[in-house]
């Protein structure tokens, strides 16, 4: 029902959140199908925990997942209104803006190049990790000013192709799924901007199996070396790992958050969403700052030592249930909406095609925050992935008042 209300809701309004959510719900849902089936597992792994796993918990989870899913895009509908006043840049004057900065674009995008490559192993592994998710913004803006270039010589392709290739191969990492798709989703998006509503619907299958796809091969990348595996072998590697739902194993970590809280920790309420805010204080500063996971607060309230990171996200929902039990999936479940109308229409209040990568941005950081292990650290991971973009935003704005676009 929600998939079918999201389809008939993009169709007429062409607003693909809903729809991405009602996408996300079923992605949840095929864990449990997959369990039934018996193509997969419980997860196994040591906490000190006992935890109680089978299909009749698993559907009580499912449950909630779907209570939020179900409140969060019929809250949407609800609040969604046309931004009531849009910009009149053109795109020659996205063009224009662009071509202006190209020397600044491509600086930036060779610096984090180098940065990624050479410098951030030799820092911290938690700052470096997320220092250079910026190159996705300089890849996005690279991607315009291909768009946007006058001289559209073979040679010129060609160039643009083989950095592109280049650019793919760096930010493909194991480590960080998110940091390929940060680009790739906005560039893909801004691709089919102009396909109408109905073949768009089913490109959009077509790119919920590639993510998946790609999501699995980097999984399989992280025990097995690319130098090893012929394609061949990458994709029947990547295909299982998506049909046992190793990625999607969301629902086991909602089981385990389910029988923490409130019976063994007290719900946090709203803690994790001003966590948000608090995530840029190093721990030097403030020892005693809030700590970033339910694992590490159950260990720290038991005087317990182990593993200090869940690594089983219970989605944005689990979030939710664990703030303020089936309360707070409801609660947050509209509030969210409310804010995912708010930076929907921002995305809108241009006349040029730029909104169609802030739409692409938007979809791309929800990627992350919804599957939600750790709503600050997932924040954190959009936010410096985007800034130097949002700064291009900030001053084409900027740019756009000096010319009198109002």
């Amino acid at each position: 029902m929600n998939m079918v209300v999201s389809v008939i809701f993009f169709m007429k309004r062409k607003c693909e959140i809903p729809f991405f959510l009602a996408l996300f719900n079923l992605l949840v849902e095929y864990r449990t199908i997959s369990l039934e089936l018996g193509y997969s597992d419980w997860v196994k792994i040591d906490y000190g925990i006992y935890f109680v796993f089978n299909l009749e918990y698993a559907y009580k989870v499912s449950e909630l997942i779907l209570l939020g899913t179900s409140v969060l895009i019929y809250s949407f509908i609800l609040f969604y209104r046309s931004p009531s006043r849009v910009r009149g840049d053109s795109n020659k004057d996205l063009g224009d803006f662009i071509r202006s900065n190209s020397k600044l674009i491509i600086v930036g995008l060779a610096a984090f190049t180098v940065f990624e490559v050479v410098v951030s192993g030799l820092i911290s592994q938690n700052y470096g990790k997320f220092a250079k998710l910026g190159i996705s913004s300089f890849v996005i803006l690279f991607f315009l000013l291909f768009v946007f270039n006058e001289n559209k010589s073979n040679t010129t392709k060609l160039m643009f192709l083989v950095v592109f290739i280049c650019l793919a191969y760096i930010t493909y990492n194991p480590n960080i799924r998110f940091q390929f798709l940060s680009w790739m989703v906005p560039v893909g998006y801004f691709i089919v901007r102009t396909i109408k509503p109905l073949p768009k619907v089913l490109l959009l299958f077509v790119g919920l199996y590639l993510v998946l796809l790609v999501f699995s091969a980097a999984g399989v990348l992280r025990y097995k070396k690319m130098e090893a595996l012929t394609f061949s072998e990458l994709y029947d590697y990547s295909f299982y790992r998506m049909k046992i739902a190793e990625d999607v194993n969301f629902i086991d970590g909602f089981m385990m958050l389910h029988q923490v809280f409130p019976k063994k920790l007290d719900h946090t309420y709203g803690m994790d969403h001003i966590g948000i805010f608090l995530r840029p204080v190093p721990r030097e500063v403030w020892p005693n700052k809030p700590l970033a996971s339910w694992l590490q607060s159950y260990y720290a309230k038991h005087g317990m030592k182990g593993f200090w990171n869940a690594g089983f996200s219970p989605t944005l929902y689990g979030v939710f249930y664990s703030e303020m039990g089936v309360t707070g999936i409801f609660f947050f479940s509209v509030l969210w909406a409310i804010m995912l109308t708010y930076a929907y229409r921002l995305t809108q209040r241009f006349n040029s095609e730029i909104r169609a990568i802030l739409v692409g941005i938007l979809l791309a950081s929800m990627i992350p925050i919804f599957r939600s292990g750790d709503l600050p650290g997932d924040f954190a991971i959009a936010l410096m992935s985007y800034w130097p973009f949002l700064l291009f935003i900030r001053y084409y704005n900027k740019y756009l008042i000096t010319k009198g676009v109002v």
